[in-house]
């Protein structure tokens, strides 16, 4: 194989490598401005209050911070976790806080999807987990639950038999967050999709 071969082929295997790794990390909600979100409300409405170039959590102090531009300088404005929904940081990534800690929320709708890379320990952040841990909540104000087959059933057959249904029939070998690139959508929501009923 000649150079040119040789680097054309390099340069395929490495795009093809960086398209796997990317791998869910492209299911992140887009398109909210930067800053603090005070409710879901807000952040369904796209106004952070404040809003500023960065945003994170949690500082020395266990405060969301965001950082706003005032002329060539930047401030660090500090919210408290308990009077804020969430926040969204300088990479576009949307975070709720919840309990004390922050999940990414990877998928917005009545069905949301989050994950996390930490572990918690009564309330602590003690370190990195394995590997992703994955979470679910009806709409973007409803109680934090693990990912599982279990508690999806729980949360909706009630008022998405079809769901639950639907939740058990799958493999044990699918997972529920296996990631649909032509879709952007994680399994999970893609079955929810298919069987939520009709709207009035």
């Amino acid at each position: 194989m000649n150079s040119a071969g040789y680097h054309y082929l390099r340069a395929v295997v490495c795009v093809g490598l960086g398209l796997l790794l990317a791998g869910p990390a492209t299911a992140q909600v887009a398109g909210r401005p930067v800053g603090a979100y005070r409710t879901a409300a807000a952040y369904r409405h796209r106004q952070p209050q404040p809003a500023g170039a960065d945003a994170f959590y949690p500082d020395k102090r266990g405060q969301v911070v965001v950082v706003v531009p005032r002329g060539p300088e930047t401030v660090k404005l500090r919210v408290s976790p308990d009077s804020a929904w969430g926040y969204v940081s300088a990479r576009g990534q949307s975070f709720r806080l919840y309990r004390g800690e922050e999940y990414r929320l990877d998928q917005a709708d009545t069905l949301c999807v989050y994950s996390t890379s930490f572990m918690v320990v009564n309330g602590l952040r003690v370190g990195a987990a394995a590997g992703r841990r994955y979470f679910f909540s009806r709409g973007l104000t409803g109680l934090i639950f693990p990912l599982t087959s279990f508690y999806l059933r729980e949360a909706y057959g009630a008022s998405n038999p079809a769901f639950a249904a639907a939740l058990k029939q799958l493999p044990a070998s699918r997972s529920l967050t296996d990631y649909d690139r032509k879709t952007g959508l994680y399994r999970v929501t893609s079955v929810y999709r298919q069987t939520a009923p009709p709207a009035h």
